[in-house]
């Protein structure tokens, strides 16, 4: 589980003709850091928080993809909070159609040009 629940301890010293209570609550935190999305492109973490809800504005898929592709494992990702499904549902840009669109003719000419003999 990647969160724990609130630790409380409590203890007792007794020292001389004085009795001294303590007691402290603490929330367990585990030393971590954070990245941006375009940083944690290429990486592998071991588990993640992912906050989803993406500021107003136009939003890029890797906003949305590399985050959610991170981690090896579905139990491993957190999501912080519940987030609007459209962003997952992000449109390339004209851009980015012209340049699928161009790599795709680099592919079917070097099929061309180099045959596969299976």
């Amino acid at each position: 589980d990647l969160l724990t629940e609130i630790v409380s301890k409590a203890a007792k010293v007794v020292k001389r003709a004085t009795k001294i209570v303590i007691k402290r609550k603490a929330l367990p935190l585990i030393p971590a850091y954070s990245i941006t999305t375009h940083k944690s492109h290429g990486q592998t973490l071991r588990k993640i928080f992912v906050d989803l809800v993406t500021p107003p504005g136009p939003v890029e898929l890797a906003s949305v993809y590399f985050p959610l592709s991170r981690v090896k494992r579905q139990d491993d990702l957190l999501i912080v909070r519940p987030f609007n499904f459209s962003s997952l549902q992000v449109k390339p840009t004209a851009a980015q159609m012209e340049e699928l669109n161009r790599l795709n003719k680099i592919i079917i000419n070097t099929r061309k040009q180099f045959p596969t003999t299976t």
